[in-house]
């Protein structure tokens, strides 16, 4: 089975995510570049680990009032997404949404369902007893809930390119807020809700 961990690790392992955070996730398991260089390379995969998991740290730390924080960590989703080429994967479900839950639901083991009768609004679950984020596979133990933020960004714009509108995506439980699993609320129509 496909889960989206998988496809985001296969994703960055195979070079079609460009943001660097490939290499830190399969730097030991795969390396294209020149070995002579390994070790310069491990320490700076070390470093741009080290230094995301600190700006994430100190985020959470922060007086930000929680707008700030999303908008900040939100914006930041794009890098991802465009570096998995999400637009490329997602064209073949482009007003299809139903294909798109069924899809997410076989191949990444997600659940979905429908908040309100009038299908509005989605409650997707990645149905997983683990954060699927590629950025904290080196670091299993450390909880930094503000990067939910940048799942919403993620969420919301996947749904937006099936839909073919803008929607919003909310957290409404998450393994880095101490929640057993990671479930969004998508609103389909946010301007009639």
């Amino acid at each position: 089975m496909t889960t989206r961990r998988h496809f985001l690790k296969k994703a960055c392992l195979s070079g079609a995510c460009l943001c660097g955070f490939g290499s830190v996730l399969g730097s030991e398991l795969f390396h294209t570049g020149d070995f002579s260089q390994s070790a310069t390379t491990n320490k700076n995969e070390v470093l741009f680990l080290k230094w995301i998991t600190e700006l994430l740290e100190n985020l959470d730390q922060s007086h930000l009032i929680e707008a700030q924080l999303r908008q900040i960590v939100k914006s930041a989703s794009v890098a991802h997404h465009e570096n998995l080429g999400m637009d490329a994967m997602l064209a073949p479900f482009e007003g299809k949404l139903d294909h798109f839950i069924q899809f997410i639901e076989e191949k990444w083991g997600w659940k979905v369902s429908y908040e309100d009768e009038n299908k509005k609004v989605l409650i997707v679950d990645e149905d997983k007893p683990y954060c699927v984020c590629p950025l904290l596979q080196n670091e299993k133990e450390k909880k930094l809930p503000v990067l939910c933020y940048c799942s919403e960004g993620f969420a919301e714009r996947m749904f937006s390119i099936v839909c073919g509108y803008s929607v919003s995506a909310t957290v409404v439980s998450s393994i880095q807020r101490g929640n057993e699993k990671c479930v969004y609320r998508i609103v389909l129509n946010s301007l009639s809700i």
